[in-house]
């Protein structure tokens, strides 16, 4: 095995990801272990995550763990017990069962080494959440923020400052602004005359949830930048896309919006970057909707919509993202 330890946990998620194969079937089949295997390109993007993390962590807190299976329990208590003055209560939870999860791929991965590992996430203590209701994860990231930042990231080889304008003109999650197409960018019609994007259906739209939506372009500005963004490229062509032009993954968006924004802003939006740009255009999008004419309700469920979240889910969620709801 490697001797980097994130190389490794990344490597099991890989190794178990079973495209294809039918859950439900596998399930009802006594015969096949299901514990390792990751079915869907979402959770093999959610284990991915976690593995980096946790590799990290490990790397910091850690550094004599080298292989996966000398992880022991007391490291992943540490992590776990870490993650409670930032998440709440079901977030612990999920991250408690992708470990768990993560325990299994690299059992299965490491097969040689299997009854080495003592990680015994089953037994690890679940604590409460401490995270404060003033979390900095509330805070949107005004206009005059995003825009330095986009500008700080147009200065890379990639193209990861695409991404971002597409957070904070399009209120797109970063998955979704890594898969974004030139030919899912329409200039005629949409919601407000200017053009729309859309998000396509399944995985390879990079929608949460795989669920399809359409993103009105909100005004003559941000139609006119991305046509200036797109220039020659092809409609096939990613519109933030790596130096040698193929996709971009998240973590490269979240971390070069990290590495930019914590250095201009400190701890400011330490946690709320894409997110915290999604709120803004948010507030924007359903000022502009109540604007032209739509009652509240009316509003909070075309917002819900276009944000991804479905139309039925109610006021409850659209707070989350949009503070004045008027």
């Amino acid at each position: 095995m490697s001797q980097n330890i994130t190389r490794q946990l990344v490597h099991a998620v890989h190794e178990c990801f079973t495209p294809g194969q039918s859950k439900r079937a596998d399930k009802f089949n006594s015969t096949i272990d299901t514990r390792w295997k990751i079915y869907s390109s979402s959770s093999r993007q959610d284990m991915l995550d976690l593995a980096k993390d946790f590799g990290n962590f490990l790397r910091e807190h850690d550094p004599a763990k080298t292989r996966a299976y000398s992880i022991q329990r007391d490291t992943v208590q540490a992590y776990i017990d870490s993650k409670a003055s930032t998440c709440v209560d079901k977030t612990i939870g999920k991250i408690m069962s992708r470990l768990g999860k993560l325990e299994q791929c690299c059992k299965h991965t490491y097969s040689g080494s299997a009854d080495q590992f003592s990680w015994n996430v089953g037994m690890a203590d679940i604590p409460a959440s401490t995270k404060s209701a003033d979390f900095v994860k509330d805070v949107p990231v005004p206009p005059d923020v995003s825009r330095s930042v986009i500008s700080a990231l147009q200065e890379k080889r990639s193209e990861v400052g695409n991404a971002a304008f597409l957070s904070a003109y399009a209120g797109m999650r970063a998955n979704e602004t890594t898969h974004l197409k030139i030919k899912d960018i329409h200039f005629d019609g949409g919601e407000f005359g200017w053009g729309y994007i859309e998000i396509v259906k399944g995985p390879e739209g990079g929608a949460k949830g795989g669920r399809p939506r359409v993103i009105p372009i909100l005004n003559p500005d941000i139609s006119n930048n991305l046509i200036e963004i797109i220039g020659d490229k092809k409609p096939d062509d990613y519109i933030a896309a790596k130096a040698d032009g193929s996709r971009m993954m998240p973590d490269n968006v979240q971390r070069a919006l990290r590495d930019v924004m914590d250095a201009k802003y400190g701890n400011t939006y330490k946690g709320n970057r894409c997110h915290g740009m999604r709120k803004t255009w948010a507030q924007n999008y359903y000022d502009e909707v109540r604007s032209g004419g739509c009652t509240k309700k009316e509003a909070v469920a075309k917002t819900n919509e276009v944000l991804g979240h479905g139309t039925d889910r109610g006021e409850q969620l659209v707070k989350m993202y949009v503070k004045n709801i008027w």
